[in-house]
């Protein structure tokens, strides 16, 4: 089986068409499709001063076949989980902590297959060619001086093969929407307990009596007056929340040519067509990511209609399995969305740092399970609660 597949390591993702590198793109890792990563790259957001891609790639008489795209990287910033006390340990032990290789979605902390594969080969060939491309990122990170490997939001089948290769799993959670079969939002809301089904109708109920106008936008309804202003609430919301923007203007023209027939937007106007605020979200099949959020105005529970109530009356619109909305949660838990377990997985090659910090991982392990047991325990959602 050696002799038939070729490994290469590429730091362009123009060394690939759009073609063959979506054939290996599962229906629920979107962001790890071409159009999106290669933008990344080609708009400088990823490239110029960090995120240098290194692109793990195996190929079978020329035909692409397996894939793990990843980056060298100088922070740990755009990464969504978090390292920085393990590099403030090294910097303080007078560790190098940065170089290290991160395979990841840059800027974007939703979960997805890592190691893409080609639904043609068998299982023999597939295990192969995991094996392989993990035996290599793990060569490249030693031989390169790199601190560590991150694999973040992985599927955690990715995770179990990868710890017989002397990974590491670390465990943490996020917040999603999981569509238990329901015909309208109504029969949603009957789901859950009787406060909270009460609260979330009053919050709708505000937003309605202000005489907003709410539309989804997908398809041909998204027209390109559309990227400036959703890069304006992309800026608005950083400039609030965070203070640093990963994405350039460039980005979000491009996307809205490229990228189009992957996105989904709600746009909040007032009565004589002013836009307030919106959210911009991304899709494929079965699954809805939430993404991006800004407006211009300050209106109360403008946010959760945007944000969450209309990507779950979209998802039950269409029969999809899920809705995701990125890192942190406590509202999204508050309206329905269930605490799921995130996958990743670490290689430390210093030994004394890596001892600490995987035992800390293992212990960290045991908290998030108790965690995810707990907060579903106490979910607004009557299956959860077991009422």
């Amino acid at each position: 089986m050696e002799d038939r597949f070729q490994f290469r390591i590429h730091s362009s993702f123009r060394d690939f068409s759009s073609e063959e590198w979506n054939g290996l793109v599962a229906p629920d890792s979107v962001f790890q499709e071409y159009e999106f990563l290669a933008l990344l790259e080609e708009t400088g957001c990823i490239g110029g001063r960090d995120w240098f891609p290194q692109i793990l790639s195996i190929r079978n008489s020329g035909i692409l076949v397996a894939l793990l795209p990843a980056y060298i990287r100088k922070d740990s910033y755009g990464e969504f989980i978090f390292d920085f006390q393990w590099a403030n340990a090294f910097h303080r032990a007078g560790i190098p902590y940065y170089p290290k290789l991160t395979a990841a979605v840059p800027f974007t902390p939703v979960s997805g297959n890592r190691i893409l594969i080609s639904p043609n080969l068998s299982k023999e060939e597939s295990s192969y060619c995991i094996k392989l491309l993990l035996n290599e990122i793990s060569k490249l990170g030693f031989e390169s001086d790199m601190s560590s490997i991150h694999v973040l939001f992985c599927k955690g089948e990715e995770s179990a093969e990868a710890k017989a290769l002397g990974f590491v799993p670390r465990l943490s959670h996020q917040y999603h929407w999981i569509n238990r079969g329901y015909s309208n939002f109504e029969e949603f809301l009957g789901n859950l307990v009787k406060d909270r089904r009460k609260t979330i109708r009053q919050e709708r109920k505000k937003i309605s009596a202000q005489n907003l106008k709410i539309q989804t936008l997908v398809g041909n309804d998204i027209q390109e007056k559309h990227a400036e202003l959703y890069y304006q609430f992309y800026l608005d919301t950083h400039s609030k929340k965070w203070g640093q923007t990963y994405l350039n203007r460039e980005f979000f023209h491009r996307i809205f040519d490229s990228f189009r027939h992957r996105l989904h937007l709600v746009l909040a106007e007032d009565g004589v067509g002013n836009p307030l605020g919106g959210s911009m979200n991304v899709y494929r099949g079965k699954y809805l990511f939430g993404r991006y959020w800004g407006a211009v105005q300050d209106i109360p529970f403008l946010h959760f209609e945007c944000c969450y109530y209309q990507l779950i009356d979209f998802a039950i619109e269409n029969k999809m399995e899920r809705v995701e909305a990125g890192a942190q949660g406590e509202h999204k838990f508050l309206r329905g969305y269930e605490a799921v377990p995130m996958h990743s997985f670490h290689k430390i090659f210093h030994k004394e740092g890596s001892r600490v910090i995987y035992d800390y991982l293992e212990r960290e392990i045991q908290m998030e399970q108790e965690n995810i047991k707990a907060y579903n325990s106490a979910s607004p959602l009557k299956a959860l609660r077991g009422v």
